[in-house]
């Protein structure tokens, strides 16, 4: 005669146990999958955050010009002006955003304002002041500029006397709430070495 005896109550306990403790570890699994891919997506995000701040602010101390400009008042600013928390210059390679006519060159500020790096542009070159400017990095901290004069030496302040001098490097540290602290180093638009019984840059 053929046994027709299914399973005990025991066995589907064991099996439903079983069965619920794979369910669980798959679960677990599948979690921690998706907490890392959401980290390292978030990490990409940021890392290229970063790398956009550094290539704006590179290609604008890269074109760095000895042009001083006309504030508001007509009063004369500096070509470049430097604090220990932010700076501000006129670089070439300007382009009109609506097609106008406009000059290839421009004023251009960087500076911490509340939690957020910022940059800021003139509508025009002279006789006008900066705008609020965009955000570029936020969360920040603090914010420590540096200058590297043509002799090697580093300051907090730059001033461009004489003659609208530029920096020879620009090194920026940012400290960012929860994350990294950032080091970035720029190099600026080489000058004209001056002359020595002239005192003026060489053709």
């Amino acid at each position: 005669m053929r046994d027709e005896r299914g399973f005990t109550l025991v066995e589907m306990l064991v099996a439903l146990s079983i069965f619920a403790a794979i369910a669980a570890m798959g679960v677990g699994l599948l979690r921690s999958s998706v907490d890392t891919q959401d980290a390292v997506q978030e990490r990409l995000k940021a890392m290229g955050g970063i790398n956009r701040l550094r290539a704006v602010m590179a290609n604008d101390l890269a074109q760095a010009v000895q042009r001083s400009t006309r504030g508001p008042a007509g009063e004369a600013v500096p070509a470049f002006i430097g604090s220990s928390t932010g700076f501000a210059f006129v670089h070439g390679g300007a382009g009109s955003q609506d097609g106008g006519p406009r000059p290839n060159i421009e004023r251009v500020a960087y500076a911490r304002v509340g939690n957020e790096w910022r940059r800021a542009t003139q509508p025009m070159l002279d006789g006008t002041a900066l705008g609020e400017g965009d955000r570029l990095i936020a969360d920040v901290a603090s914010v420590a500029v540096r200058y590297r004069d043509e002799r090697g030496n580093w300051g907090e302040v730059w001033s461009s006397e004489p003659g609208d001098r530029l920096p020879r490097a620009v090194e920026v540290r940012m400290a960012r709430t929860g994350r990294e602290a950032l080091t970035m180093l720029f190099l600026t638009a080489p000058t004209p070495p001056l002359s020595p019984v002239q005192g003026v840059p060489t053709p």
